[in-house]
């Protein structure tokens, strides 16, 4: 019995001890079971945060991220998490290279962003900033590259600035170009004499030599003054003509008038005399009739021989006034004859100045504001009779470096001569004129295709064996040309337009050509 009753309580204590047991394991099991879910979260949002580093590792995580929603027994997994925990070891390796490698970028980037010249001192300080810190990890190094993109975009921001502002200065500088080029032709086309020529002279030298903008301004103010002074000059000097010229007639025609009223009471004196002549000749006529006694007539006889005496005396009175008025009237005349001179020698001077005015003052061809004229004629021709009209365009090829080696006074003596074998070239229907600068301007009208080829190709093989010798040293000089014809709904602005870019062809191309565009 005490041994049945041992038995039973020692069954007791076994069967406490299992229930506690069982109730350990339980509470174990749900504490694992609460671990792994733990796990298996943290381990997910682990590889969602750690996406994009590594495309291998990307795709192991996804495996496994997969797996732990599966019910599925851990022990599985460990080979996977070992595969993974070498991809991360070795991944974790090339971060940290990459975190020194953008670490020192970031200061090389730094030092070079800071050796720009013109940069703000603000965005200075900022870099300094950047360089100085000292980042704990590799966002702190990612929000330093981004803080330093931003004061790269700055930076570019203020270098693109300062282009633009050198772009505008370069177009201002060919705006400058331009505008001395243009004084040049103006001055070109001023007829001065004395004084005036050698400013100009001078003007224009600085000109080709090149200048600043207040330079432009200050020498193309004393050309304006120049012409004003000149248009000034030209008027006094034509108010005087004119008050010369209208003090004259008004004198004439107070003489004339004089004279007119003068010749009226002559005639009627002269018919009064006529007819106390012709009065007293009858009464003569009559008493010789009638008077059979002279004697007796004689009283009679000797009143009319005074009366005669008298019109004697009257009509050699009248003969001095009209010897007078003839006089006047021949003084008259004279004076008719030298305002007559004055006005023809005024005329042609205003013919002289009208020519001086489409002349090319260097050259002595036209300028271009006769070739305006002459090529608006030509085309209005054109239009009406359908002939043949070559309009090109002729450059003197580098003659910059003419100018440059030896001097404007012998690119001047140059420009002359080639003008007068240009003009020597051509026919007597062609045309000539400066068009700008070491440019010439020809119009051929009513020509063949052989002759017009023929007459240009001779013009330039006639230049460039001209023997310019300057300094004792020989110099060859060639130019280019540029040529069209005037065809279908052409003007003269496209015509112009056309031969330029047929110039730029030809010089394109080399020295001392010829380009036809159609």
């Amino acid at each position: 019995m005490t041994d049945v009753n041992a038995v039973v309580s020692e069954v007791s204590k076994l069967k406490q001890r299992l229930d506690q047991a069982q109730l350990s394991f339980r509470d174990a099991s749900l504490k694992s079971r609460r671990e792994i879910v733990i796990l298996k979260r943290l381990i997910t949002r682990l590889s969602v945060a750690c996406r994009g580093i590594d495309q291998e590792l990307d795709a192991k995580l996804v495996e496994l991220r997969n797996d732990l929603e599966q019910p599925k027994d851990i022990s599985k997994l460990i080979p996977r998490l070992a595969l993974i925990e070498r991809l991360v070891t070795r991944q974790a390796a090339l971060t940290e290279q990459a975190s020194q490698n953008l670490e020192q970028h970031i200061h090389l980037s730094g030092e070079t962003l800071n050796r720009v010249r013109g940069l703000p001192a603000q965005l200075k300080r900022d870099l300094r900033n950047i360089l100085s810190a000292n980042p704990d990890s590799l966002g702190d190094n990612h929000n330093r590259l981004i803080r330093l993109l931003e004061l790269y975009e700055s930076a570019v921001k203020l270098l693109s600035t300062s282009t633009n502002q050198q772009q505008n200065n370069s177009i201002d500088q060919d705006v400058l170009v331009h505008l001395s080029s243009e004084l040049q032709h103006l001055i070109t086309e001023l007829d001065f004499t004395d004084d005036n020529s050698t400013v100009l002279l001078e003007i224009r030298n600085k000109l080709l030599a090149g200048v600043t903008a207040e330079s432009l301004t200050e020498q193309a103010l004393i050309v304006l003054r120049l012409v004003i002074n000149g248009h000034h000059q030209d008027r006094r000097s034509t108010q005087k003509f004119v008050d010369g010229v209208h003090s004259d007639l008004a004198a004439i025609k107070k003489t004339t008038h004089q004279n007119l009223g003068q010749s009226n009471a002559l005639l009627e004196q002269r018919a009064t005399v006529i007819s106390e002549f012709s009065a007293l000749s009858h009464q003569m006529q009559q008493g010789l009739k009638e008077q059979e006694n002279l004697e007796t007539w004689r009283p009679q006889l000797e009143t009319i021989s005074t009366e005669l005496h008298t019109l004697i005396e009257r009509t050699h009175a009248l003969e001095k006034r009209e010897r007078e008025l003839l006089d006047q009237l021949a003084y008259n005349e004279n004076k008719v004859i030298s305002l007559y001179e004055k006005t023809a020698e005024h005329h042609q001077s205003l013919n002289q100045q009208e020519r001086k005015m489409f002349l090319d003052q260097l050259t002595k061809v036209y300028n271009r504001a006769a070739f305006n004229d002459r090529l608006e004629h030509e085309y209005r021709r054109w239009l009406r009779y359908q002939h043949p009209l070559c309009v090109a365009l002729l450059d003197l090829d580098n003659f910059k470096e003419t100018n440059v080696n030896f001097g404007y006074v012998a690119g001047d003596k140059a420009l002359k001569i080639i003008a007068r074998t240009i003009h020597q070239c051509l026919d007597d229907t062609d045309f000539i004129a400066r068009f700008d600068g070491d440019k010439f301007m020809v119009i051929m009208p009513d020509t063949t295709e052989e002759e017009r080829t023929k007459r240009i190709n001779t013009i330039r093989e006639t230049v460039s064996q001209l023997p310019f010798h300057f300094r004792d040293q020989q110099v060859s000089i060639t130019l280019s040309i540029g040529a069209t014809m005037f065809d279908a709904n052409d003007t003269p602005p496209n015509i112009i337009e056309r031969t330029q870019k047929a110039l730029n062809t030809a010089k394109s191309t080399g020295a001392n050509r010829l380009s036809w565009i159609a």
